[in-house]
C-alpha cells in the first residue's frame, strides 16, 4: 500500500509521520505542496515529478494556512478518486476562513466566542462596542497566533482597522474570554480523543501558542471537552484534527479547529502515547477498509 504526505512551508514535522508510515506502508512519499500539479482530462490527475497521487491509497494533507484554498481542491480531487484523506471535500473551505469555521461550529451547537466579520473600520467599531472591550481581533487567515491581537479600546482599534483595510485584510472580531494564558490542544483521530495543554507561563501573556513562546503541559481532559472536540471535528469534516479549547466559568469553548496541528515527540511524552503512530495507523485502517470494499 502507498501513502503520501503533502506538506506546506510551515509543516516541517512531516518527517515524523514518514518514520511511522515506513513501518506500515510499502511506499511512503513526501510531497511539497508547491510541487503539486493538477492535470485535467477525462480524469483529473494530481502529479508530482511524474507520479500520480490519485493512485495512492492514502494521502495526509499537512499544508499551511496560506495553502488552504489549494488544499480544498486537493482533498476534493483525491477523495473523488477514492484516495483516503483526513478531510471531507468542503473541510478546507471552512478552515480557510476563521469566521466561516466559527459559523459552522455554532450551527452545530458548539460553544464559540461571539464573533463579527467585516471589512469596514466603522462597522468594526460598532461590533466591538457590542462585543465589549477587550476584544480579540484576527485576520481571517493565519496560524500559530499570527495576526491575532487583543484590543482594549476604540482608540486602539481604529488605527489597526485602518491599517488592515489598507492591506485588504478580512477581519474577524471576537469577544475575549478569560483563560489565564492556558488553553487545551485536543486531538481527534476518529473516535480517539487526547490532549495536552499550552500555557504562556506568564500572567501578562494571554496567547498560549507554542510559536508565541508558550509551553506544553499536561491537560486535564474532561468528558465535556472530549464530546465538544468530537462534535467540532465532525461538523467541519475532519477525521483527524486539533481543536483549541478553553474553559471559563465551567463553560467549554472552541477557539479554532486545525487540520495541520503541531506534532512532535514532546507531545507524545506529555500524553503518554505515540499519537503520531495513531494518525498513520488510522490512515492505514481506512485504506484497508476501502480496499476490502473494492
Amino acid at each position: 500500500m502507498k501513502m503520501g504526505i503533502v506538506y506546506g512551508e510551515i509543516s516541517t514535522q512531516h518527517q515524523l509521520l514518514m518514520e511511522r508510515a515506513d513501518e506500515i506502508f510499502e511506499t511512503v512519499l513526501a510531497v511539497p505542496v508547491d510541487s503539486v500539479e493538477f492535470v485535467h482530462g477525462e480524469e483529473t490527475q494530481v502529479m508530482y515529478r511524474g507520479t500520480d497521487l490519485t493512485t495512492f491509497d492514502a494521502i495526509y494533507i499537512r499544508t499551511g494556512d496560506q495553502d488552504q484554498y489549494f488544499s480544498e481542491h486537493l482533498s476534493e480531487v483525491l477523495n473523488e478518486a477514492g484516495v483516503i484523506t483526513q478531510a471531507e471535500n468542503d473541510t478546507y473551505c471552512y478552515e480557510a476562513n476563521k469566521f466561516y469555521s466559527m459559523k459552522i461550529l455554532a450551527e452545530n451547537h458548539v460553544n464559540v466566542p461571539d464573533s463579527a466579520y467585516t471589512l469596514s473600520p466603522e462597522t468594526a467599531l460598532d461590533a466591538a462596542e457590542r462585543l465589549g472591550f477587550p476584544i480579540i481581533l484576527k485576520t481571517a487567515q493565519g496560524a500559530g497566533g499570527e495576526g491575532v491581537m487583543r484590543v482594549s479600546s476604540e482608540s486602539e482599534l481604529r488605527p489597526i482597522m485602518d491599517a488592515m483595510r489598507s492591506f485588504e485584510q478580512d477581519i474577524v472580531l471576537q469577544e475575549y474570554i478569560e483563560h489565564e494564558g492556558t488553553d487545551n490542544r485536543v486531538i481527534v483521530i476518529d473516535d480517539y480523543v487526547t490532549a495536552y495543554a499550552r500555557s504562556s507561563g506568564s500572567s501578562d501573556e494571554w496567547r498560549s501558542n507554542i510559536s508565541s513562546g508558550g509551553e506544553r503541559i499536561h491537560a486535564n481532559l474532561t468528558d465535556e471537552m472530549k464530546e465538544t472536540a468530537l462534535t467540532a471535528a465532525r461538523a467541519t469534516g475532519f477525521d483527524m484534527c486539533g481543536c483549541d479549547i478553553i474553559q471559563n466559568d465551567g463553560e467549554v469553548y472552541v477557539l479554532e479547529v486545525n487540520g495541520s496541528f503541531g506534532i512532535n515527540e514532546e507531545m507524545n511524552e506529555i500524553i503518554g502515547e505515540d499519537v503520531i503512530l495513531r494518525m498513520v495507523e488510522r490512515l492505514h485502517e481506512l485504506a484497508m477498509e476501502k480496499q476490502v470494499q473494492s
